[in-house]
């Protein structure tokens, strides 16, 4: 169901000119004309898509991909009007207005100023992030590093641009023995702590709800549970259907008509279903789909953001350049015909995210290819459905971001992590089997989080026991 929301603030970013560029009566001899003009140096065998960029920003060069570094602090942002953010990559025949983002799973811990920089680089004003954190929220251990506390450093930095959801942080197989009474739990009571801390409303949905990993109905009991405490709360939920249970999707839809769900689905899925998930879009208000750039970057049935994903940073991103380069004109023309009838289908219910979630996708020449191809995929839907899959869609439905202040929250830059020594002392200081003790007891938990704020360290995964 759409929030109303005033989009009277657009009206300006409406009459800017050059937010689509058109295509010309002969675009291939306008390319090549360009191309003449310009290398592209990381692109040596000429197998990426022919197209210039056009930028701002004065001996900018286009052969690394545009990428241009934040210069200047970011302004404070009126708490009356959010001023709207102008991409500053732009493509030839391409959408080049905002951007609102819908499946953002940047997870904790990662560098929000990194990830903003990427955003605002971008033209990605709003997105709908998909926190995690499994320990219980505690308003005297906040930090900035992780947990509650990152999320709301976050939104404090950014304001009116963040729509958080929540989730645990459990993978979708591992998570399936949980599913019903213990998952429901998990989410009941960080959900209960969150508002204690953060006060009511600060967390806007759940998700991702990971059902595709899940046999059990997306409609079962136990699947019902977390709907029915996103109903509760008064907030949304984001799932992943599968086409052999896409009919579940309308039944949840019909069963929770106040709650907005996002959806979206693997490329496989959506060829075997398009046709009644378009049906089921257009005759439920609630019920909203993103494309994603990790889907739309889709080759050989493999969602190379994933796929390509290798033990370090470097390699991944490496195997990922290579991959999306030599195959970028193959992936749009594909994501085109597989996602052209479902935009026309349903123009007002089609919404745009990255659905990214390996930290080597948020280096800045990961995630700015993805934007492109995302871009020119827009581009190429008819010019009167464009600004709706960008952002009116999502801002329709979904609003600004969240505000939020008064909360202190422990700025834990520069921190070291814990070596094994200093966990341990927290361990016994707390009575902590490290050993034996998996999950611990909520006044266990408390006390190591104090334990580690007082040592000044930054919790070690690699030393947990």
């Amino acid at each position: 169901m759409k929030k109303e929301v005033s989009l009277l603030l657009f009206i300006a970013a409406m009459a800017i000119s050059g937010c689509v560029t058109q295509d010309t009566d002969n675009p291939e001899e306008e390319l090549q004309e360009e191309i003449a003009q310009t290398e592209v140096q990381d692109q040596p065998d000429a197998t990426v898509e022919e197209e210039s960029v056009v930028m701002e920003e004065e001996n900018a060069e286009p052969q690394n991909e545009s990428i241009v570094e934040n210069e200047t602090a970011e302004e404070p942002v009126d708490e009356e009007e959010f001023q709207i953010i102008q991409p500053r990559l732009t493509y030839e025949n391409a959408y080049n207005g905002p951007l609102y983002a819908t499946s953002e799973q940047i997870g904790e811990g990662y560098p929000i100023e990194k990830y903003m920089d990427n955003l605002d680089r971008n033209g990605v004003n709003w997105f709908i992030g998909f926190f995690t954190y499994l320990d219980e929220p505690e308003e005297n251990h906040l930090v900035t590093s992780s947990g509650l506390g990152y999320v709301i450093s976050a939104v404090q930095k950014y304001p009116r641009r963040i729509i958080p959801y929540y989730n645990p942080g459990l993978g979708g197989e591992e998570v399936e023995s949980l599913v019903g009474d213990r998952l429901t739990a998990m989410y009941r009571t960080n959900l209960a702590a969150t508002e204690r801390v953060a006060g009511d409303g600060f967390i806007r949905g759940l998700g991702e709800v990971e059902t595709q990993e899940w046999s059990v109905a997306h409609d079962s009991p136990q699947v019902r549970q977390l709907f029915d405490l996103a109903k509760a709360n008064g907030i949304d939920a984001m799932f992943h259907p599968v086409a052999r249970k896409i009919s579940q999707v309308e039944q949840i839809a019909e069963a929770y008509p106040e709650t907005t769900f996002i959806i979206h689905m693997y490329r496989s899925d959506l060829d075997e279903s398009r046709s009644e998930l378009i049906r089921i879009l257009r005759e439920h208000d609630n019920v909203y789909f993103s494309i994603d750039a990790a889907h739309i970057a889709h080759l050989n049935n493999m969602d190379i953001v994933y796929d390509l994903e290798e033990d370090t940073i470097g390699r991944s991103k490496s195997a990922f350049i290579s991959t999306f380069d030599s195959n970028y004109n193959t992936m749009l023309s594909e994501a085109v015909s597989d996602y052209r009838p479902l935009v026309e289908g349903a123009p007002d219910k089609v919404i745009w995210g990255t659905e990214m979630g390996p930290e080597y996708s948020f280096e800045p020449e990961v995630y700015d290819r993805m934007v492109r191809i995302s871009r020119k995929l827009i581009g190429q839907m008819g010019q009167e459905y464009q600004e709706g899959l960008g952002y009116r869609n999502a801002l329709e439905a979904f609003g600004e971001g969240t505000v939020i202040s008064g909360i202190t929250v422990t700025d834990t830059t520069g921190w070291p992590l814990c070596t094994s020594n200093q966990m341990d002392s927290c361990d016994g200081e707390c009575g902590i089997d490290g050993e034996g003790e998996t999950e611990l007891e909520p006044e266990k938990e408390a006390c190591f989080q104090a334990c580690l704020l007082e040592t000044q360290c930054i919790d070690n995964p690699e030393d947990d026991s």
